[in-house]
């Protein structure tokens, strides 16, 4: 009896976080997110070659996404693994058979996949074997790919082409960003900025007594691109190099846009698209569900900023500094008492 109560709790608890009917909940089985998106576009896809796709199911893990319910993903995804390569193949095709580059934090299943994808838009040779590809692939290799593809069908609603123009390589003179809006000039070494009077929120709350306030910027990668920032000052007792390094898990940055920390699919950035604000900064354990809440509020953010976050999907947190200040970054770097991770960023 004690067993089957703390089920039907765990269903409980699992039905109010995600919004699924209880019954739903304790079964395992998913529920409708509307609206669905329209994956007509998937049928015309020289990459199906000719196999039988499941719009429906792409279209109900997609609307899933956009909605930010872990459940219904799970569960959709892995029978888009398991039982719909065709349709994962036209999925991911849609992206990356259109974009220039896949982005500094694809996986290397997508890295390799992706000029296949995109060969394959005018060779039909190609487009087959980008389908046996993904056919071929084990669970995991198939899983990041689908995962990396969802990432940008989770933007609300962009078509491809639309997806495609998010992606091209930007500078920070494309987004307006013009030296009064700069705090500083940016470092040549370490190419990171940090806007002095943007602090995105005077105050977050997160666990007990570990409330940052978060300052944004942006870092230079190796390659030219900028990469969003958001610097975490201590606010609360326990909030400090010690949490960040020992709860949260960030890796020892120097402070270097040429050395990044690895991305941590589980550290999530959540915004809200109509408010142009930060809303939660989060970590997910290997059920969907937070377990780490390490700011959450509402911060509107600049438009400059807001457009890169929008272009790269993912940005750098890192911490702790003193101030907005790049030279208290850079000295906490050179102390080695920088940490950092790269997460990727969600709209709703």
């Amino acid at each position: 009896m004690v067993k089957k109560h703390g089920k039907k709790q765990r269903a409980r608890q699992k039905s109010r976080r995600t919004g699924a009917a209880h019954a739903s909940a304790a079964a395992g089985t998913t529920h409708e997110h509307t609206p669905l998106p329209d994956m007509a576009i998937l049928e015309e896809l020289p990459h199906r070659a000719d196999r039988e796709l499941d719009t429906e199911l792409a279209a109900r893990l997609v609307a899933a996404c956009r909605t930010a319910c872990k459940p219904c993903q799970k569960t959709l995804a892995r029978k888009l693994r398991t039982e719909q390569r065709p349709t994962l193949t036209v999925l991911a095709a849609a992206v990356f058979g259109l974009v220039p580059t896949v982005g500094a934090f694809a996986s290397p299943t997508t890295r390799s996949w992706a000029p296949l994808a995109r060969a394959g838009k005018s060779d039909p040779a190609a487009a087959a074997e980008a389908l046996a590809a993904v056919e071929a692939m084990d669970d995991a290799s198939a899983s990041d790919l689908l995962e990396d593809a969802l990432d940008h069908w989770a933007m609300g609603g962009a078509s491809p082409e639309q997806l495609a123009d998010m992606f091209k390589v930007i500078t920070p003179d494309d987004l307006g960003m013009s030296p009064e809006d700069v705090a500083a000039a940016v470092d040549p070494q370490s190419q990171v900025s940090l806007y002095a009077d943007r602090a995105a929120g005077a105050e977050g709350s997160g666990g007990a007594g570990s409330a940052y306030g978060l300052h944004l910027g942006y870092v230079e990668m190796a390659d030219g691109r900028p990469l969003p920032l958001i610097a975490f000052e201590p606010r609360g007792k326990q909030a400090g190099l010690e949490h960040l390094r020992t709860e949260c898990r960030w890796q020892a940055w120097n402070g270097r846009g040429s050395a990044f920390p690895e991305l941590d699919f589980n550290w999530r950035i959540r915004t809200r698209i109509p408010s142009q604000a930060l809303e939660e900064i989060a970590h997910t354990d290997m059920e969907g569900w937070d377990d780490i809440r390490l700011w959450r509020g509402e911060a509107k953010v600049p438009d400059d900023w807001w457009n890169l976050l929008d272009v790269a999907s993912h940005a750098l947190l890192c911490g702790p500094v003193s101030s907005p200040d790049p030279d208290t970054l850079l000295a906490a770097a050179a102390r080695g008492e920088l940490v950092a991770v790269v997460a990727r960023a969600s709209f709703l």
